[in-house]
């Protein structure tokens, strides 16, 4: 049986949510505010490790919750794992997202680098990784097909329990 303290996030890139990059529209902060209170809320249910796959958006946004969450909790023990789908994932970014990225694996607990290189697939065995090892999912999801989808499903056919934030309900 899992480990009935675990989580991982999956969720959109900012170009497939309503506001795009913009944080500081209203929309995007209220659903920062809701993923708080989800996370704040498996903390008091005992949960105190998170798995995020380091992507921006979603799983950039969760970290840095989770982070926040360790300074105001210490006696949680609180765990931040970030599994890293490949070296050079953020080869393409902005330097803010990669500051951010810095600043998170140098925060976390611990971190998995799943493989050297991109290549097909290696997304998805990222999302397969952080859900094999969590009894709890949240997902930032607008119901379009793709990789967030894709680890859904697969977190369904698992039997995590699922929270689903859908980024139209916040625009």
């Amino acid at each position: 049986m899992k480990n009935m303290k675990t989580c991982c996030f999956t969720g959109h890139r900012p170009a497939k949510l309503p506001w795009g990059y913009d944080e500081e529209n209203a929309a995007c902060a209220k659903l920062k505010e809701e993923l708080a209170l989800w996370i704040t809320k498996l903390i008091e249910f005992g949960v105190n490790k998170f798995y995020t796959g380091m992507a921006m958006g979603t799983d950039i946004w969760a970290a840095e919750i989770v982070l926040a969450m360790k300074k105001k909790y210490p006696d949680k023990n609180i765990n931040l794992i970030a599994v890293i789908p490949y070296e050079g994932q953020t080869n393409n970014w902005s330097d803010d997202w990669k500051h951010r990225y810095a600043d998170i694996l140098n925060q976390a607990d611990e971190k998995v680098l799943l493989q050297k290189h991109y290549t097909r697939g290696c997304l998805h065995a990222r999302n397969r990784y952080m859900v094999d090892n969590s009894s709890f999912i949240i997902a930032v999801f607008n119901g379009e097909e793709g990789g967030t989808k894709y680890t859904i499903d697969y977190a369904r056919k698992q039997g995590l329990r699922i929270k689903i934030l859908d980024p139209r309900e916040y625009a």
